[in-house]
């Protein structure tokens, strides 16, 4: 129960580091011009979607400690994955190299 709980706990600090990484883009998307200002505010909703989604997958392992802790941890990854995409994904188009 101690490595659920640990676990929960890591990935609940790594959404709040991305949280502040998109508050970064944001900033940098407009300081970067009119193009990737728009590009941003185009992808920003998708993206604010997909980490509370991810929040929603924290909350529901937190509560729910009758699922077997492998397809929790499973649904837990598989969330996390589709978020570094995501982010990965929209930083390169917006900067590129960087």
């Amino acid at each position: 129960m101690a490595e659920r709980k640990e676990y929960i706990e890591r990935i609940r600090e790594k959404l709040e580091q991305w949280n502040t990484e998109l508050t970064r883009l944001e900033q940098q998307a407009r300081d970067a011009g009119e193009e990737a200002r728009r590009n941003w505010e185009t992808r920003k909703p998708e993206l604010e979607q997909v980490l509370a989604d991810m929040e929603q997958r924290v909350r529901e392992a937190r509560n729910h400690a009758g699922d077997t802790w492998d397809a929790t941890r499973a649904r837990l990854e598989q969330g996390w994955q589709k978020i570094n995409r995501e982010l990965h994904e929209l930083t390169e188009r917006l900067f590129p190299g960087n």
